[in-house]
């Protein structure tokens, strides 16, 4: 897991993921701030605060005497005092007789301590007791209750000093606190948002679906040796025309030109080079591209041979409704001695694949083939040869000797990184030359399609 993350980690991919996904977070955030708002609501609590202040005194006999002047040295003996007393408000026995007088028998101890806070006004004798409770009234009775058991009973217990309430309790007319049904929404919003962001990310970067080139450029060192765009039809309903002929748009012409091109360097000095073209899975378009390189050839003037070599699920004669009574399976088995071939035009042949035969793979690997191959090589300029996919079956490698270069196809939004990996492998095993990818159904739109603004132009033109 760890390992796909690390190769499908890049900027791009980044931000594509939350771009394509971003309607889809949006709603998460939008869903979790609505649950977070009604939560809210429901469960909405309103806390009031009364506040009583007392003033502590180093002695007991200042609490009455209004006309004693108190020294610096008596009030740091009172300051001194403030942390015995503020502990005393918060014991068991003080808070029991708290319960006792108010009569909040609903009360328990800890509920009650946990409503009650204390704290010292620095470099005075004075703190404050405040009272938390939701009901006004219950707060300012349990402060007043403090204020009149205080000075009794914290003297009774730590019998030094004195101490005197400043200012009573009076009834909370504003809330110190409400639970905020925007506050909530917003947290809900913000934390909807994020998950569904990571979640996607995560999803996302897991995803080894090919999308864009430097996906395949930054895995392999294999060239390129094309892109061939999506073809869509120009009518709903009706199938897209996506086999080369004389019709063909210039994009498609061009794509299979540049292809052309770059193979000829892969010929080894071949007289007449044998191209294995061939896939990681299913519906990748091999066969497509089998057929359009070569019809590309012919274009060309070359000679050119196709044979269709997958035996296990034919498409070719279906897609060009031609057909044999025998083919390449009958001839390789010994079924029949001569092979029938297909003239597709002036310049290229075609040879069907016949029957779905039992042993496929052996067939491809006896010296039947390798002796047909070599007599084709004497009478064609070019041979492509349209081989199962390598990632499901393995009759594609028993031409690793015999190929002048393996072409893999690719498909974009379809074909995954790893397991094109897994057939790089199996081939480099073999010490088979791979001759390059073709990058498949590339989108118009994309990035990485060079002609997305020169056809339209070109086409105009023409």
């Amino acid at each position: 897991m760890f390992k796909i993350i690390l190769t499908n980690f890049n900027l791009e991919k980044i931000f594509w993921i939350m771009k394509s996904r971003i309607k889809y977070m949006i709603l998460a955030a939008l869903l979790l701030a609505a649950g977070g708002g009604i939560l809210a609501a429901w469960k909405q609590n309103t806390t009031y605060m009364a506040k009583i202040s007392f003033y502590v005194y180093s002695s007991p006999d200042y609490v009455t005497d209004t006309g004693v002047n108190i020294s610096s040295n008596e009030m740091t003996q009172a300051k001194g005092l403030l942390d015995s007393y503020m502990q005393i408000i918060g014991s068991n026995r003080f808070l029991k007789a708290v319960m006792e007088e108010t009569g909040l028998k609903e009360y328990s101890i800890g509920r009650l301590r946990g409503e009650i806070g204390a704290t010292a006004v620095e470099n005075t004798a004075v703190f404050h007791v405040s009272v938390y409770d939701s009901s006004p009234e219950n707060a300012m009775n349990i402060a007043n209750t403090i204020g009149k058991l205080a000075p009794d009973e914290i003297i009774s217990v730590v019998k030094s000093g004195g101490i005197e309430v400043l200012d009573e309790a009076e009834l909370p007319t504003v809330p110190y606190a409400s639970t905020s049904v925007v506050k909530y929404a917003l947290l809900g919003g913000a934390a909807g948002f994020f998950l569904a962001a990571v979640c996607f990310l995560i999803k996302g970067m897991l995803n080894t679906t090919i999308r864009r080139l430097y996906e395949i450029e930054n895995l392999f060192t294999i060239p390129i040796l094309g892109t061939v765009p999506q073809i869509l039809s120009e009518k709903e309903g009706e199938k897209a025309d996506v086999y080369l002929n004389e019709k063909s748009s210039f994009h498609l012409k061009e794509a299979y030109s540049n292809i052309r091109a770059n193979l000829l360097f892969t010929r080894r000095g071949e007289k007449c080079p044998v191209y294995a073209v061939t896939s990681a899975d299913v519906n990748e378009g091999k066969t497509l591209n089998a057929f359009n390189v070569a019809k590309s050839y012919s274009n060309l003037g070359k000679k050119v041979l196709l044979i269709d070599a997958d035996m296990r699920k034919s498409v070719m004669g279906q897609i060009l409704k031609v057909n044999t009574e025998t083919g390449l399976s009958q001839y390789l088995a010994g079924i029949v001695e001569r092979l029938e071939i297909v003239s597709v035009d002036a310049n290229m042949d075609l040879i069907l694949a016949g029957s779905i035969p039992p042993n496929p793979a052996e067939l491809l690997a006896g010296d039947q083939w390798y002796q047909l191959l070599q007599e084709c090589k004497k009478k064609y300029d070019v041979i492509f040869i349209d081989t199962p996919p390598i990632g499901i079956v393995s009759d594609a490698l028993s031409m690793a000797k015999a190929a002048t270069a393996f072409i893999l196809i690719v498909r974009e939004m379809m074909t995954k990184f790893d397991r094109e990996e897994k057939v790089v492998r199996k081939l480099e095993a073999l010490d088979a030359n791979i001759g390059g990818f073709i990058y498949n159904g590339i989108s118009a739109k994309s990035p990485d399609y060079e002609y997305r603004h020169y056809n339209n132009e070109y086409e105009k033109k023409k």
